[in-house]
């Protein structure tokens, strides 16, 4: 049975002294990683879709095929439409990191700096949905509506019924920085301090599926696969279900926050180059 609990203004934020420490030295390392040519395993080739964007993550597709993307950087919000056209839709925004679409067409963000999940219509009005999150750092609807969030400052993966009811997924994680939900009730879910992804049953039971080096960001393809962001390492990487890890794509320039389009394809931001590749083969 899933527990609800509601919330009050008192909860979360906790542990932000040693999280902020943590980010600060990803921030430093990924600044050391070599700029090279991407180099891409067999039968997947690439293309630049989008440049000229300030710090590109948190890859998400509407259903009119539109993609939108965080800049964390200038803390705005981009669409990019499918004839290449760029417009921001907010600007301004703190330290912003995921994004999320709810079926009225609202997307969600997972506002690092505020520590509150902001809604935008889609008249681009910009509202607080949950306040006192605690360094909300990745956003995902499952099936049911429920919007997931990964908690980074207090290692929890929260459900939110709504912007006052909510459970808990998963708790006493090493830095959850990414989601993919499976079947079932299934979620998969990055430990980005803890270099490995888990998988969550229904039960609320932790199993390790894979380790991998500071991963952020995830997708789940058709093939069942999981494919994950290594910003310090340049690299994304395909997991298949018994945990095997192989590099897809490498010397990158902070990769993160992998997403599929609606036609297989999928789509990664390259932070530190100001970029966005399209990936083919056969995912």
């Amino acid at each position: 049975m899933r527990t609800y609990q509601r919330r009050s203004s008192a909860m979360a934020l906790c542990g932000l002294t040693l999280v902020s420490l943590a980010v600060m030295g990803l921030i430093l390392a990924s600044q050391s990683a070599a700029q090279s040519a991407p180099n891409v395993a067999t039968g997947v080739t690439y293309t630049v879709v989008a440049t000229g964007l300030a710090g590109p993550r948190g890859l998400l597709f509407a259903p009119s095929g539109d993609l939108y993307v965080v800049e964390q950087t200038s803390g705005d919000i981009a669409k990019i439409a499918t004839d290449g056209r760029v417009t921001r839709i907010a600007k301004g925004l703190s330290d912003p990191h995921d994004l999320a679409l709810d079926s009225q067409g609202n997307i969600y963000v997972a506002e690092t700096g505020a520590n509150r999940v902001a809604r935008i219509s889609p008249a681009g009005k910009v509202t607080t949905y949950i306040a006192g999150v605690a360094r909300p750092v990745d956003l995902d609807f499952n099936p049911q509506g429920e919007l997931f969030v990964c908690e980074l400052g207090t290692g929890r993966v929260l459900a939110f019924r709504s912007a006052e009811m909510v459970r808990v997924v998963a708790a006493g994680l090493k830095g959850p920085h990414g989601l993919a939900l499976g079947e079932s009730g299934v979620t998969f879910i990055n430990e980005w301090s803890g270099n490995r992804i888990v998988k969550v049953g229904p039960d609320g039971r932790v199993v390790p599926l894979a380790d991998v080096e500071v991963p952020v960001g995830l997708a789940l393809g058709g093939s069942g696969d999981l494919y994950v962001a290594q910003p310090q390492v340049g690299k994304v990487s395909r997991i298949n279900p018994a945990g095997v890890v192989v590099t897809l794509i490498g010397g990158l320039k902070e990769p993160r926050d992998p997403a599929f389009d609606a036609a297989g394809n999928l789509y990664v931001a390259e932070s530190g180059a100001g970029r966005i590749l399209k990936l083919t083969g056969d995912f």
